[in-house]
């Protein structure tokens, strides 16, 4: 069972462990926006006191926001990065991109939970830090950064619930940690917590004592017609995906459509024409489909611009096969025909980018992404293909006039038949080699270093294009 109601209820229950700070004037509460205000409002409360707020945001790629990259905090213009950026390989200058975007809202929040009023003083005081949980400890520490700046007395940092190895890392940021439930595994916060709802400026407002936004019907009613674009939270832009389900002759693959984060869904599939265009990331089963590495290469990818299609090959009934009947649905000629169906569909739906599609393959949809760029020649203006070896279909069927990528890896067993897949590229395709990796992108940088050499490569060919059209307008 989960060891709380909700924030409030965890509120007053770490207040019990603080009561040593219980009606002493130099305690300063100070909630971290969003969730722990409604934690700090109970034990501000409980210690006689009125909480106050800190705003820091976490820095993710959008669709693995569970893997904190880093954190910036109001009030300080650095970055607090995190060791997953580091092993993941993220680059410094994505990380500041992040950050530009974050702050934007950051500084919209600290507008509005402020309310013109200057921050409180912490020099010299008790400031305790509160939050409604913690599971690698990144926000927290980032915020410790900030607020030991301010020289106070004594930080103490507050959670209801905190894994282990978070809770060691805070601990050496901090000079108390107080901790209700100690987790030995690092799990979601969420998990702690019966209702966990999102909290909204409304409600922070209120828990900080100051009046609620009034807005007038008329924006009311703007706000109503951009609600599939606004979130119901804080009003920032939706940049998730969309879980959706794609008919063909076959049954239905499922699949996960993204829009790049400065747009949002619109009622249907259709999008602007401001894409750069629609990238298929083609796999066999639902575990590779939902994989880190699918997830993080697709929202790099919304982050340069481009719609995102995560796809699963395989349909409901074939993913109940036993053991011995999968094999059928891995031969190439299968897929290829499979993935074509998916190019036509996205095609005469309408879907934002079709007209300009990459698709992406890895192991047994490397060669099936090639033979469908084939198939769909005037739609498919790149291929992308990652694993040492590639089977392509019977006859094998090459992209055409579209642009040809293979990365690989470091593998010095699979070396013979990768140069001999080499040896049969047509003289325009590319090849990456990742140095020090294999071909599964486990190791340290691989991930990170893939994705940007990705979209540099797509901003390529967009560069490209554009010279081309010049060139042509001239003569």
């Amino acid at each position: 069972m989960q060891p709380f109601r909700d924030r409030s209820d965890a509120g007053r229950v770490l207040a019990e462990s603080l009561a040593q700070y219980a009606g002493l004037p130099e305690v300063v509460v100070l909630g971290l926006a969003r969730g722990g205000v409604p934690v700090a409002r109970s034990v501000a409360d409980a210690l006689g006191t009125t909480p106050s707020v800190l705003i820091p945001r976490r820095l993710t790629i959008p669709g693995v926001e569970e893997v904190a990259l880093g954190a910036i905090v109001e009030g300080s213009g650095r970055i607090i990065v995190d060791t997953a950026a580091q092993h993941i390989g993220v680059p410094a200058r994505l990380l500041e991109r992040l950050a530009v975007m974050e702050r934007v809202d950051l500084e919209r929040c600290a507008s509005l939970y402020h309310a013109g009023s200057p921050p409180p003083d912490l020099r010299g005081r008790i400031v305790l830090l509160v939050d409604d949980g913690v599971a690698t400890g990144l926000t927290l520490r980032a915020v410790a950064h900030v607020v030991r700046r301010a020289r106070p007395a004594r930080l103490v940092a507050a959670v209801p619930i905190a894994s282990r190895w978070g809770a060691q890392r805070i601990a050496r940021e901090v000079d108390e940690l107080s901790v209700v439930v100690t987790r030995t595994t690092v799990e979601p916060v969420s998990s702690g917590y019966e209702n966990f709802a999102s909290v909204s400026d409304d409600e922070i407002l209120e828990l900080l004592g100051q009046r609620r936004r009034r807005v007038s019907p008329t924006v009311r009613d703007i706000s109503d017609q951009l609600g599939t674009a606004l979130s119901q939270a804080d009003g920032r832009l939706d940049h998730r995906e969309r879980t959706i389900l794609i008919p063909v002759a076959s049954g239905a693959f499922a699949a996960d459509l993204g829009m790049p984060s400065q747009g949002a869904f619109a009622s249907g599939l259709m999008r602007s024409d401001h894409l750069r265009g629609l990238v298929i990331l083609a796999h066999t089963n639902e575990r590779d489909r939902n994989g880190f590495l699918s997830r993080y290469l697709a929202g790099r990818l919304r982050l340069g611009g481009y719609a995102t299609l995560r796809l699963d090959l395989t349909t409901t009934s074939e993913r109940r096969m036993n053991a011995g009947d999968v094999t059928a649905r891995f031969e190439p000629a299968r897929l290829t025909v499979r993935l074509a169906e998916v190019c036509d569909w996205v095609a005469r739906e309408g879907v934002a980018g079709a007209q300009r599609t990459t698709l992406v393959g890895a192991g047994p949809t490397a060669g099936p992404a090639i033979g469908a760029a084939a198939r769909c020649p005037g739609q498919v203006r790149a291929v992308i293909a990652r694993g040492t070896r590639v089977d392509l279909p019977d006859p094998p069927l090459w992209p055409g006039r579209a642009a040809f990528l293979l990365i690989v890896g470091a593998d010095k067993t699979a070396r013979r038949q990768r140069d001999a897949f080499v040896a049969q590229l047509p003289a325009v395709a590319e090849v990456m080699r990742v140095p020090h990796t294999t071909h599964a992108l486990e190791e340290p940088d691989a991930v990170g270093f893939v994705a940007e050499r990705v979209v540099d490569w797509l901003d390529g060919l967009d560069r490209d294009d554009r010279k081309r059209l010049a060139r042509n307008s001239r003569g």
